[in-house]
């Protein structure tokens, strides 16, 4: 792990500090040169604009100090991210060169920039480590990062920079329920870490068993979780301030594994599926983010947690399930279960009577195959609202599409036994199924859902989160939420 600070004064160099210097371009440095040593700060980056570059490493005024470059542009969202990557690299460097500080320097940053390098050192300095053995793996040295801005607006950055450790740590969060083993991290487990961790945020929150499921009806969580030694449940957790005006319902996907089911995966296919509860992960840690800061919105997050497993109780091909709107679903394939915990989970958050409507869930291979590893596909019934949606996950600096909703594909759920099927063609299979989850959204709106198969439970080629678990989508929520509240 990292720590992470700020100053608006250059601090001393000490042996052992790494000096982080990022360039707008190969002739203009975004620091200020009369603040830096100039041996240290004479060397610009090459042409190689997505490397960290050693440009020193000696004594330095009786120091042993080291100091590096990057080019990171002065576009903001690119700059942004160039300066999480960086951070990132510059952590690994210290490491590897026994160094314990990274000291950044920037001349004038807006908040933006400043938290894109707290980001750099919390979300890229994040380990997990918990089942190394310690005699056989040498532990990770934690890495501090000092953050020097000369000019600015220093009490907008100070603000930028609470509220992005809040969010930071609700991300790595997210990041810690998704790399524990299955083993550990069962649909029980999972429920009670969410109870924790929302009640230390000041959520209220509930976990429905497989009897208050049965109560409610909810019937396509039931079935997906009925193969396995651990049953299923669902997660309500709620946020209502006192001075909130609009209420946003948030619903993940939680399949702690999936195995497939009796249509069973392939084993390279199931080496990512304790990834399969991202969506899960990421509302309920997004909600715990939204109550700490206190934004004047109220949420309710609804996250149904379920175990597709093999077993003589599991679901089967061509059984027909009653879902909690009273709809009927034909199973056509057993691996297409999380549109099924989803569809209850949706039913459940709209008889909240929210006035926006978000879902997340590593569904569809399918739109890994479109967008690649670390771009969600997003499909909405609103287009002021899916925009919303973007532009929170642009400012966020996550990778959004979207997608269309393109209704005749509807034809391929027909069922002749029940309303439907729950699984539609091979083509086009991510907009199949958002179709599905509109089935029971129904005419509400607005609603958007987001397919984050790639970027929640694939590696990823975005340089500074590393390998595991992501994360992923809740900055992208918490700043939807925080736009919800601004608007008039």
């Amino acid at each position: 792990m990292s720590t992470f600070s700020f100053s608006p004064k250059m601090p001393s160099l000490k042996t052992g500090d790494l000096l982080c210097l990022p360039w707008v371009s190969r002739k203009r440095p975004a620091f200020s040169v009369s603040d830096v040593p100039g041996a240290l700060s004479a060397v610009a980056p090459g042409d190689d604009s997505d490397k960290l570059a050693l440009t020193f490493l000696g004594e330095y005024g009786g120091k042993r100090v080291a100091a590096a470059v990057r080019r990171v542009g002065d576009e903001p969202l690119k700059a942004a991210q160039a300066l999480r990557e960086m951070i990132s690299q510059a952590i690994g460097l210290a490491r590897k060169l026994s160094l314990k500080r990274v000291v950044v320097c920037l001349n004038d940053a807006h908040a933006a920039l400043a938290t894109a390098v707290q980001e750099g050192a919390l979300l890229g300095g994040y380990t997990f480590d918990t089942y190394k053995s310690k005699a056989q793996t040498k532990p990770k040295p934690p890495i501090s990062v000092a953050l020097f801005v000369k000019t600015g607006d220093v009490a907008a950055v100070r603000q930028a920079l609470s509220e992005g450790e809040v969010v930071c740590r609700c991300v790595n969060f997210a990041r810690d329920v998704l790399n524990e083993p299955p083993q550990v991290m069962t649909p029980k487990t999972f429920a009670e870490t969410a109870v924790q961790f929302g009640q230390e945020a000041g959520l209220n929150v509930a976990i429905w068993d497989h009897k208050r499921l049965a109560k409610e009806r909810c019937g396509g969580i039931l079935a997906v979780g009925n193969g396995s030694a651990t049953p299923p449940c669902l997660v309500k957790a709620t946020y209502a301030p006192a001075n909130a005006t609009r209420h946003l319902a948030l619903v993940g996907k939680g399949i702690t594994f999936d195995s497939g089911g009796y249509c069973l995966k392939p084993a390279k296919s199931q080496e990512d599926m304790k990834f399969d509860m991202a969506g899960a992960a990421m509302m309920l840690a997004a909600t715990a983010a939204i109550a700490q800061l206190q934004l004047p919105i109220r949420v309710t997050c609804i996250a149904p947690m379920a175990h597709n497993a093999i077993s003589g109780t599991a679901f089967n091909v061509s059984d027909v399930i009653r879902m909690r709107s009273g709809q009927t679903v034909e199973i056509e394939n057993t691996d297409a279960e999380g549109r099924i915990v989803l569809a209850d989970a949706i039913s459940v958050a709209l008889e909240a009577k929210p006035d926006f409507l978000v879902d997340a869930a590593t569904l569809t291979g399918a739109a890994v195959v479109a967008l690649g590893e670390d771009i969600a596909a997003v499909y909405g019934t609103d287009a002021p609202f899916t925009r919303r949606v973007l532009d929170a996950g642009k400012s966020a600096g996550e990778y959004l599409w979207e997608m269309p909703l393109h209704a005749p594909y509807n034809k391929a759920y027909d069922s002749h036994i029940a309303d439907m099927k729950n699984s539609g063609a091979r083509w086009g299979g991510s907009i199949c199924a958002a179709l599905f989850l509109k089935r029971f959204v129904k005419d509400f709106s607005p609603w958007v859902h987001i397919d984050i198969a790639g970027p929640g439970g694939k590696p990823g080629v975005l340089g500074h989160l590393g390998k595991g678990g992501k994360g992923f989508g809740v900055k992208t929520v918490v700043a939807l939420a925080r736009g919800l509240c601004t608007e008039k």
